[in-house]
């Protein structure tokens, strides 16, 4: 089994609103500590803005109660002073799903009122040993187990189960189909964002585009943690670029290079010739190299310029995918990476310094801390080092 300092959880959410709604009843709230990722989903009473506050309430409760270490049947104790049971339909005001895994994998999963998880590994189903209890008069099921690689749970409110109701499946798309549809998408799928996408696609489809109840679905899956390391423009001192691009090749993971000079450097060092690909450029973005060793090599402040761009517009892998273009394929290798290593060069580049009086591009050293802030607001672990 590989090392679970090598594995990443990976997230993915999606909800749909009730055909006619202005707002999903369901909620999920999905939070991180520095040794676990804690993933609520709760199913309000009903649909749109009532039910939508009732489940807000619940998960914030609840993410925030587990995330300050207090129990779940501290959580289950203080939902049950919150929120009652309807007394007339006997139903709870909102459902709860709490999934807990820590950074070494091992996995805390607690329902009450929800559809029970699918969990499995690719394609095939694995069973988890269900234990039921009482927390007041409320009743709960929990399951304690460890993830491995390729790991995965999904959990999924009614609104998922009972698409097709009335119409291809009279009972609804059922708990049975939809485990195996999970598992079948699994098998031609590899980002978890995509699965659950694909699984709201049809979801939607079955209910011919208007829910008749809201739908959530959410996908945690463990794999091996991606490296990525970016060289950005020359050391200050020119006698260092040797031990840079040693530093940048013995890196695990891809390897990027952005800027003119910083593929020079590499070319001259490594003793490679580097080849332009002008397929791939497009009017506002020059063309990338290829450097054998090199899995991209950019140019520099116009490419950087459009990549903080696209990232500040919450672009999509699903968008970014097969664009040959290189903001695009830099801002899709930085979006899948989960540990990124920014290798800084700080000489001066006074073509850059004369251009910046008369334009808007932010100058590389600017760019290279928009970078770091998008991707540690995305979750990722970046580490820079300036020469």
């Amino acid at each position: 089994m590989n090392s679970s300092q090598d594995l990443v959880i990976e997230v993915g959410t999606r909800q749909l609103s009730k055909h006619g709604e202005p707002i999903c009843g369901d909620n999920i709230e999905v939070a991180y500590t520095d040794d676990s990722t804690v993933v609520v989903l709760s199913d309000g009473l009903g649909s749109g803005i009532k039910a939508n506050i009732l489940s807000t309430m619940t998960v914030k409760m609840a993410s925030s109660m587990i995330l300050k270490g207090r129990s779940v049947d501290a959580v289950m104790e203080a939902m049950t002073a919150t929120l009652p049971v309807c007394q007339v339909r006997r139903l709870a005001y909102s459902t709860l799903s709490i999934l807990q895994i820590w950074n070494d994998c091992s996995t805390y999963l607690i329902e009450y009122g929800t559809p029970e998880a699918f969990v499995g590994n690719s394609e095939l189903a694995r069973s988890i040993e269900w234990k039921q209890r009482h927390v007041g008069e409320r009743k709960i099921r929990e399951g304690k187990f460890q993830m491995k690689d390729g790991d995965w749970i999904a959990i999924v409110s009614d609104g998922v189960l009972h698409a097709g109701v009335g119409g291809i499946w009279n009972l609804g798309w059922g708990r049975e189909r939809v485990g195996e549809f999970i598992r079948k998408v699994f098998r031609v799928r590899s980002d978890v964002q995509e699965i659950v996408d694909e699984i709201a696609r049809v979801t939607e489809k079955l209910y011919a585009g208007k829910p008749g109840d809201d739908a959530s679905i959410l996908v945690a899956r463990t794999r091996q943690r991606r490296y990525l390391t970016m060289m950005l423009g020359p050391p200050r001192n020119q006698e260092r670029d040797r031990m840079i691009v040693d530093r940048f090749m013995a890196a695990p993971g891809r390897k990027v290079a952005a800027g003119g000079t910083t593929g020079n450097i590499l070319s001259r060092v490594l003793d490679r010739e580097f080849e332009v690909d002008l397929s791939s450029a497009r009017s506002d973005i020059p063309p990338v190299a290829k450097l054998p060793g090199v899995d991209l090599m950019t140019e520099g402040v116009l490419t950087l310029n459009r990549v903080c761009s696209l990232l500040k517009s919450n672009v999509t892998l699903w968008e970014l995918r097969g664009k040959r273009d290189g903001a695009s394929r830099l801002a899709e290798m930085l979006l899948e990476a989960d540990n990124i290593t920014l290798l800084v060069g700080q000489a001066v580049n006074r073509a850059h310094q004369q251009q910046d009086l008369f334009s808007n591009l932010a100058p590389k050293h600017h760019l290279a801390e928009d970078l770091i802030y998008q991707m540690r607001q995305r979750g990722k672990r970046v580490h820079v080092e300036y020469f």
